[in-house]
């Protein structure tokens, strides 16, 4: 039967341990180990063998797969989630369970050791929106957590009030309504997992050059990675105009309905 496992410091090390193996694309894994955010499940309360790691709509797998925990742990794969990289057999696993319905995706992961704070800075001077770009409060932070069809998602911080003390975050608002927003959707000791948001009607207009300039710009300043991962062209192209580096691709999966 899965179960939650409590972030005890001597489970984290579990954990650390049970996901050595898993490549390390984004923050997820990170922030549970820490005990920062995110959920963590294992198959057993007592000498587990397969676990699970949950960060919203994201799924992290390890530990023994051809197991009846492990199948367990897959079959319960809700539609709409994404299954990051694990072992091989989880993968396999996974496409065994639920066929056609688990869809591939290639992903971008971008290297930030290029990023200069010279040229960002230079970047968000020629911005016509530098003196626009505001940070999310509390006020702000907690529209968005109202607000359940927000892009802005912070749902991952234990309130507003927790994310304007461990999280960043910067918007534009046009008379009153913030258009596009720029924000850590994750946070650890080792950075932030950079996200950014803007409204159709506010696209290509360097908005998002804008925000992902002065975010990044925060986290070099205070000695954080602002880490990247792309689900697509437009997110890559904006990664490479900022000063990221490409690293590789991976492959994710996504269960449809």
């Amino acid at each position: 039967m899965v179960t939650e496992l409590a972030l005890s410091k001597a489970n984290r090390l579990v954990l650390a341990q049970a996901f050595r193996h898993n490549p390390r694309v984004d923050l997820g894994i990170e922030c549970v180990i820490e005990g920062q955010m995110g959920t963590a499940f294992v198959d057993a309360p007592q000498n587990p063998t397969a676990f699970r790691i949950v960060q919203g709509p994201f799924w992290y797998l390890a530990g023994e797969a051809r197991t009846p925990g492990g199948y367990g742990m897959v079959k319960d794969l809700p539609a709409h989630t994404w299954l990051m990289p694990a072992p091989p057999d989880w993968v396999q696993v996974a496409k065994e369970i639920h066929g056609t319905s688990l869809l591939e995706f290639s992903r971008c992961s971008f290297a930030a050791d290029g990023l200069s704070l010279g040229y960002l800075e230079k970047l968000l001077d020629r911005s016509k929106f530098r003196d626009a770009i505001e940070p999310i409060d509390v006020r702000l932070a907690s529209q968005f957590r109202r607000d359940s069809e927000s892009y802005v998602d912070i749902s991952a911080f234990d309130s507003a009030e927790d994310f304007v003390s461990r999280g960043i975050g910067f918007c534009l608002q046009v008379r009153e309504r913030v258009v596009a927003a720029a924000f850590s959707s994750l946070v650890c000791s080792k950075g932030i997992e950079v996200s950014i948001f803007v409204e159709p009607e506010y696209r290509e207009r360097g908005v998002a050059t804008a925000l992902g300039s002065r975010l990044v710009m925060y986290c070099l300043e205070w000695g954080l990675e602002p880490h990247w991962d792309a689900a697509n062209l437009e997110s890559c192209k904006l990664a490479e105009k900022l000063g990221y580096r490409r690293s590789g691709t991976y492959m994710a999966y996504y269960r449809e309905e």
